[in-house]
């Protein structure tokens, strides 16, 4: 249990999840390249309410996007379990990142658009970048949500494990 004087950090080597929508099967992606796993937010446009003198009356902003990407080495022992054609993925996935340390915040999203980009480099070798555009959830609740291992998994469906 945490104290006022520690701090459990979600950081170091997540494991990444994926769920095609439809499906109840977890797949478990092999390791990311290092430092290439993001979960980005992009503040939703600002609106103002401008009044004469250029003040604002009112200010709201939209909802934010958020994005997920890493980098996954490609060997003939891995398996890469997301169909893709030329980076077009046709289905959507639900996604859990697990932190390292299972004491730290978890995350959890429902619905995904996915993009795949091959490349190589003689240092990484063959790689995939994926890239995760987080999707509004149908029943109109967070696009990300966070918290403990047990409050996400429950929120993923997944029970027992």
């Amino acid at each position: 249990m945490a104290t006022k004087d520690t701090v459990t950090l979600a950081w170091g080597r997540p494991t990444i999840k994926a769920k095609k929508a439809g499906e109840t099967e977890w797949k478990t992606f092999g390791a990311a390249v290092e430092d290439t796993t993001n979960l980005e937010a992009t503040q939703g446009d600002k609106m103002e309410a401008k009044i004469e003198g250029g003040t604002n009356e009112a200010v709201k902003y939209k909802a934010n996007t958020y994005t997920l990407t890493f980098d996954e080495r490609q060997a003939p022992e891995k398996e890469t379990f997301i169909e893709e054609l030329d980076g077009v993925v046709q289905d959507e996935y639900s996604i859990i990142i697990y932190p390292e340390n299972e004491s730290a915040i978890h995350a959890y999203i429902s619905r995904t658009s996915v993009n795949i980009q091959k490349k190589f480099s003689s240092t990484d070798g063959f790689v995939n970048t994926y890239t995760f555009e987080v999707l509004k959830p149908t029943d109109g609740s967070a696009q990300v949500k966070i918290g403990t291992k047990a409050e996400i998994e429950a929120a993923a469906g997944i029970t027992g494990e």
